[in-house]
């Protein structure tokens, strides 16, 4: 696309509240440009901001689209329809989706690494960001949670490098341009946009690491067969990293500490190359980590740089965050809202030291919900009790007549495990308030806005047992 930015003076986004766009319109502010924009209720993303003299406006109407702007910037969830963006369209003023526009600032840099995948993108570009801030790098950032040396999700760095998530819905990661790509995994999700299904993703990460130019680097989970099936033919270098010794980097005696946080070795091609030592619960996360390395070793950061880093990561924001422990009832939230991610985090959950595991899950889109039905009910297995918000979903209509009371139901027929639905955030907080035990655990879980229940949950509890 040809777009010169330098030409751009003032940008308006629909939907500037959002993870990616907040961090893209400070990126913009940062870089002299005039921004403001719209999002239908405040959040801390909108309050960060306004702090740095970005004007937010809450609602969208077509007043605020005003003849001086330049380009306005949408998120995939704004559809055609919306006021802001029709009178744009009446005005003839330029308007991009996010994922163009930060594929616009993708190709300014020569040394861009762009995570992606079905799961672990959030994780291993925050990861990846550390990394290479502490290695001096002073690298540029967009991802997509709070990584908290930066206290944000974006950063402008002064060199080459530039770490972005690539995040394949609507093939938005086809934008971009990056010297160097991960792909973490490729699932079954999104399938309201990727109507043909695996194949159908498969073929998307296929464009996706083809993207990679010769004299850069494709980093693969090469436990995956999804992603395996993608890789012939591609003239870039390949690494693979995984657990089974097929790999280039191998991850091997694994353990874990009491909080479920692996300490690991990795190998090199079937050489020892280091130990590290995760913050973060979970094997999932080692493979996240792994990537991490063979990125790393391939830009020649020092090991025990690497290692710090991962010691000092405690995890971005909403990704196995502890909200507090009151009356030693532990409150967890995570963004996890696939069945894999829900998975691996409640399996996550049971390697603390607990009783009873109390799963909160908000399930997001109609379509993710019915196509993917049954993994989500095997995924809630690992839990003693589940409490099911109804299904929050921005950007479609409930075609497939698909409710929580369906999981529910299914759930209590397959594994006996005692579960409801509560739509009232208040009323999920006091259920749990009034039937949690001392060493009892508590999952929040869900990309949306469910993650409020964990705060309330953690201030009732203060109340009641001060």
């Amino acid at each position: 696309m040809n777009i010169d930015l330098e030409n751009i003076k003032k940008i308006y986004f629909i939907g500037i509240g959002g993870t990616s766009m907040s961090g893209l319109a400070l990126m913009s502010k940062i870089n002299g440009k005039d921004v403001l924009g719209s999002d239908m209720r405040p959040c801390v993303y909108t309050e960060k901001l306004e702090k740095n003299e970005i004007k937010v406006i809450i609602g969208h109407n077509k007043e605020n689209i005003t003849d001086d702007i330049d380009l306005i910037v949408y998120s995939a969830a704004i559809r055609e329809n919306n006021p802001e963006r029709v009178e744009g369209k009446n005005k003839g003023i330029l308007e991009l989706e996010r994922s163009v526009f930060l594929g616009l600032i993708s190709r300014y840099y020569k040394r861009t690494i762009a995570v992606s995948g079905t799961h672990g993108k959030t994780t291993t570009s925050s990861l990846m960001s550390l990394v290479f801030l502490n290695a001096d790098l002073d690298p540029s950032i967009s991802i997509g949670g709070t990584l908290k040396k930066i206290n944000g999700n974006s950063r402008v760095g002064d060199s080459d490098y530039f770490v972005i998530e690539a995040c394949e819905f609507v093939d938005s990661f086809l934008h971009s341009r990056h010297f160097v790509g991960t792909i973490q995994n490729i699932e079954k999700d999104h399938l309201d946009y990727f109507t043909g299904g695996i194949e159908q993703i498969k073929e998307s990460f296929r464009k996706f690491a083809e993207i990679t130019p010769k004299d850069g680097m494709l980093v693969v989970n090469g436990d995956d067969e999804n992603v395996l099936d993608i890789l012939d033919g591609l003239e870039c270098k390949i690494v693979k990293a995984g657990l089974s010794d097929s790999n280039d980097f191998v991850a091997k005696n694994i353990t874990y500490d009491k909080f479920g946080n692996p300490n690991f070795d990795v190998y090199k091609g079937g050489e020892f190359y280091h130990k590290f030592e995760l913050n973060i619960p979970g094997e999932h996360n080692v493979l996240n980590a792994l990537s991490v390395v063979a990125v790393s070793d391939f830009f020649m950061i020092d090991k025990e740089v690497i290692n710090d880093s991962f010691k000092e990561f405690t995890g971005a924001k909403r990704r196995f965050e502890k909200r507090g422990i009151v009356n030693d009832i532990t409150v967890i939230e995570d963004y996890a809202h696939h069945p894999t991610e829900l998975k691996v985090t409640i399996d996550a959950c049971k390697n603390y030291e607990h009783n009873k595991l109390f799963v909160i899950f908000q399930p997001h889109t109609y379509s993710r919900t019915f196509l993917l039905f049954d993994e989500f009910v095997e995924a809630m297995k690992g839990a003693d009790e589940l409490i099911l918000n109804d299904i929050y979903s921005d950007r479609e209509d409930n075609e497939w007549n698909i409710y929580s009371e369906d999981i529910a139901n299914k759930v209590i027929e397959k594994y006996n495990i005692p579960s409801r639905v509560i739509s009232e955030f208040s009323d999920i907080r006091d259920y749990v308030v009034n039937n949690a035990k001392p060493g009892d655990f508590v999952l929040v879980a869900g990309s949306q806005s469910i993650n409020q229940v964990a705060y309330d949950i953690v201030e009732k509890l203060k109340e009641v047992y001060k």
